[in-house]
């Protein structure tokens, strides 16, 4: 028998090594950027909160404030009128709220006292028993702003003149019950042009502290 030459079974060796190994290198081709654990998702906007919520744009949205603070602020599709209960003096004795209807406003404590000041209609008047109003004309409004409950309402100095104890009591608790028909408002602090009231007027009422309904339910009761 032929013995086979020794460069050609070295050459079969060398072969059959390199099949042997070509396993070997097939498991290590795997691709180093790729990570062992799954990747999380991208959120697809937003951020994340404290507690690890998802915060989207509408979370960040906020309302923007009364112009006066009596109330929410604007609101969409806003109507187009808004109404209020103005308290007038009926009979000469007491008083009773009546509803008015006002052009939509953010401002609503601002328009209810402007209203108050202008005083009654003509149709409010013609009713029996008569309404009319204890606060003197040509009063003027110079701003009201409410925070913390209180409303604080700055008037001219003829919101103080003339007329007797029921008079100057009974503008007071006017201007006490249209504001206090509001949300926000829990009491109503008095200035004169831009002084605060301690004592009001020559009747010498003390006024001592921001003014709320029970100071008043002698004069103006609450009637629905």
């Amino acid at each position: 028998m032929k013995r086979m030459p020794m460069t050609r079974i070295l050459t079969i060796l060398l072969v059959l090594a390199l099949f042997a190994a070509l396993p070997i290198a097939g498991g290590c081709d795997k691709d180093e950027e790729t990570p062992d654990v799954p990747v999380a998702e991208e959120a697809d906007s937003g951020s994340e909160s404290a507690d690890g919520e998802a915060v989207t744009d509408a979370d960040d949205a906020v309302e923007t404030p009364a112009e006066d603070g009596s109330g929410a602020g604007e609101a969409t599709n806003a109507p187009a009128t808004i109404t209020v209960r103005l308290y007038w003096v009926e009979a000469g004795e007491n008083a009773i709220g009546i509803e008015r209807t006002l052009p939509y406003t953010q401002a609503v404590a601002t328009a209810a006292m402007n209203a108050l000041l202008a005083g009654p209609t003509a149709q409010e008047q013609a009713t029996w028993p008569a309404i009319s109003s204890a606060i003197p004309a040509g009063t003027t409004l110079n701003g009201v702003t409410v925070a913390g409950g209180v409303a604080k309402v700055d008037l001219s100095s003829e919101f103080e003149s003339g007329g007797g104890t029921f008079s100057v009591t009974a503008r007071l608790a006017q201007v006490v019950y249209t504001l206090e028909q509001f949300p926000t408002v829990d009491a109503v602090e008095f200035y004169l042009d831009g002084v605060k009231v301690e004592m009001f007027s020559g009747e010498g009422l003390i006024l001592d502290g921001p003014q709320t309904l029970d100071d008043y339910d002698g004069y103006l009761p609450i009637d629905a």
